[in-house]
């Protein structure tokens, strides 16, 4: 009797773990098909971010790559910052985080996820960028950092330009996130290039799209110009939890190898 005993129990832990593990990949395979399938009212079935948190950063892909809409430009991700230096202050040389984080996955055929941060937060920031108005744009260009309401007097001055109906409103939310997580982004960069002693940052982002494939064989041929997001001065900013100095254990030999 005990012998059965165990037995029954044995079998319904079988059974609860294959249902488990059903329910697992049925929701692995919606959420995939979800993610990848374009945008459309039925991923409102899943609450809030639930799906973008799922996917990303460890499932996420696209189709992005084919036919008939591939993939056309790249994205650059430049940083310079303001250190003091005894009685002055030193304006830095930029130096690309792209460029850098990308010898990570050179001649690699399993490039770690750090190879890509800059990249996809460029792309990110020039997205939300390119949906302001033009009066936005030109207060994005302008110096935000004095003092410790640099990001709230930003975030303000973003807001007002933005007017007041659902689509500018949502395109400004986006865009004012975006601006800093680039900017913690920034942060991290110059701190572990030029140390802790950082007082302001300055990034640049751009896309530079490639050379039309119909023009390709064409003597003279040149990619076209630079879009770039034209931003001024920053103040600095880290999330709580940023783990800054393992960053720059890799990110700083990365960018170092990539001046010389």
């Amino acid at each position: 009797m005990e012998h059965g005993l165990y037995r029954g129990r044995s079998k319904t832990a079988v059974r609860v773990f294959a249902v488990a593990a059903a329910a697992l990949a049925g929701w692995h395979i919606f959420a995939q098909f979800l993610w990848i399938a374009p945008p459309s009212q039925l991923r409102a079935v899943v609450p809030g971010n639930a799906l973008e948190r799922y996917e990303i950063p460890l499932f996420g892909q696209s189709w992005s790559v084919f036919a008939p809409d591939p993939i056309n430009g790249d994205y650059h991700f430049l940083v310079r910052a303001i250190v003091p230096d005894g009685t002055k202050t030193t304006v830095t040389n930029w130096i690309d985080a792209t460029v850098a984080e990308h010898s990570l996955g050179l001649h690699n055929l399993l490039p770690p996820r750090a190879a890509n941060l800059a990249v996809e937060q460029a792309s990110r920031y020039k997205t939300a960028y390119d949906r302001l108005n033009p009066g936005q744009r030109k207060a994005v260009g302008y110096g935000y950092y004095l003092g410790s309401t640099w990001n709230a007097r930003y975030a303000q001055s973003i807001t007002v330009l933005g007017g007041k109906n659902d689509a500018s409103t949502a395109a400004t939310r986006t865009f004012l996130a975006e601006a800093l997580h680039t900017d913690s982004y920034a942060t991290q960069a110059a701190k572990a290039i030029w140390g802790s002693k950082v007082t302001y940052v300055q990034f640049q982002i751009y896309r530079q799209n490639i050379i039309p494939f119909a023009d390709r064989d064409k003597a003279g041929a040149v990619r076209p110009p630079k879009q770039i997001a034209a931003t001024g001065w920053r103040g600095l900013h880290e999330y709580a939890g940023q783990s800054s100095g393992d960053f720059a254990a890799v990110f700083a030999p990365l960018a170092a190898e990539g001046r010389r």
